[in-house]
């Protein structure tokens, strides 16, 4: 499916209507997370996005129905964007040294790189660095989690910075967050703030709850930081949902679930979109 974008101060907004796998593996996954015993309370840990932020993307909207470009800085469909990577995870002392390791957060990043490189995105790692800290390794529940995570940044407003903490908690932050695109004239800050926190557990092979992870929570967040916003964003069958005009309306959604032709908005075209990444049913 193609990819829509606008780049602002060195950020692409990126639009995908990304599909992960098909609906017969989606049915054998239903079977498999059918035995957790316990989920985070919300699978994303991300906060609504800005006013800003949906006037941008709602003009881009406006401007694609229009049949007017709104591209900018060499960007178009056709591109190739990419995308520098770097990772940081911080264990606990009491974590194994297989905890977070290079092989495992390598693994992490070609799941990554999979599934984008069909929209012509393509990932380029440029380290990884495992460190060892209590305190950090609680991740948003240590008070010093935001400038230890703008110290530990490299890279400018379009280098990806990827963070795994073993203690956060989920019930509290959800698997993981990221930040959305924003406006970085106001200052620094934004850009020292910028990347994505996930829990370690997300990670291919991580089990929490009875269920073992693929990968594909640090895809849902990326999708964020792209600018892509939840399928259900908005919970209605009449709103603009996630902007993007070929994701059918969702009004609700169910965590870590596998509802098999669901339809939550009847009257709109289109089953609800379960499959979809920056959905809420589960890895595919």
């Amino acid at each position: 499916m193609a990819a829509r974008y606008f780049s602002r101060e060195s950020k692409p907004y990126v639009y995908l209507a990304i599909s992960s796998t098909p609906l017969a593996h989606m049915f054998v996954f239903c079977l498999l997370i059918g035995a957790a015993l316990a989920v985070p309370s919300n699978w994303c840990g991300n906060k609504a996005s800005t006013s800003e932020h949906r006037e941008t993307i709602q003009a881009l909207r406006v401007a694609e129905t229009a049949g007017i470009s709104p591209l900018s800085q060499g960007v178009n469909s056709n591109s190739t964007i990419n995308v520098p990577v770097y990772i940081t995870a911080v264990v606990n002392t009491t974590n194994s040294e297989e905890m977070l390791s290079e092989t495992v957060l390598k693994s992490q990043f070609d799941v990554l790189s999979d599934r984008f490189a069909p929209y012509n995105i393509t990932f380029m790692l440029k380290s990884t660095n495992r460190m060892v800290d209590d305190n950090n390794s609680k991740g948003f529940d240590y008070n010093g989690w935001n400038s230890f995570k703008a110290a530990q940044r490299k890279g400018d407003y379009g280098t990806l910075n990827l963070f795994y903490v073993t203690n956060m908690d989920d019930q509290t932050w959800g698997s993981g967050s990221c930040t959305l695109p924003g406006d970085t004239s106001g200052g620094p800050l934004v850009t020292m703030l910028d990347g994505c926190t996930m829990n370690a557990y997300t990670v291919p092979g991580g089990v929490s709850g009875g269920k073992t992870y693929k990968g594909e929570i640090t895809v849902h967040e990326v999708g964020h930081w792209f600018s892509l916003l939840h399928t259900f964003d908005g919970d209605n069958c009449t709103g603009p949902g996630d902007y993007i005009d070929d994701t059918p309306q969702e009004a609700t959604w169910e965590l870590n679930v596998c509802p098999v032709g669901r339809d939550s908005c009847p009257d709109q075209p289109g089953l609800d979109p379960i499959t979809n990444y920056m959905d809420y049913a589960g890895e595919g």
